[in-house]
């Protein structure tokens, strides 16, 4: 007999985000992103800045606390760092 599948269920191993994660994630960039500009004038290097640091800070927290129990590892760091690089430098040849 085959099995029933879920309505969120996929065909990959994709890692998924719960919603509490997407809230913390999209709350605090937008709220980091707004006090950034805000503060600095709209200095577009500290807003870069605060893009990539709060997308990856909060990706790697949710990803390894909230979504799933692994807490802080060499995986967290490696996350982290790495979304950070990648989300800065795209965000360089964004015309804003």
């Amino acid at each position: 007999m085959k099995q029933q599948k879920k309505w969120n269920d996929t065909d990959y191993s994709i890692p998924k985000f719960s919603y509490r994660s997407a809230f913390l994630i999209f709350g605090t960039t937008f709220v980091l992103t707004l006090l950034a500009v805000w503060l600095t004038g709209g200095s577009r290097q500290w807003i870069i800045f605060t893009l990539s640091a709060s997308m990856a800070v909060t990706t790697g927290l949710s990803r390894y606390f909230i979504d799933t129990d692994r807490g802080f590892g060499t995986g967290l760091v490696l996350t982290t760092v790495g979304l950070f690089l990648v989300c800065f430098l795209i965000l360089q040849f964004v015309p804003f």
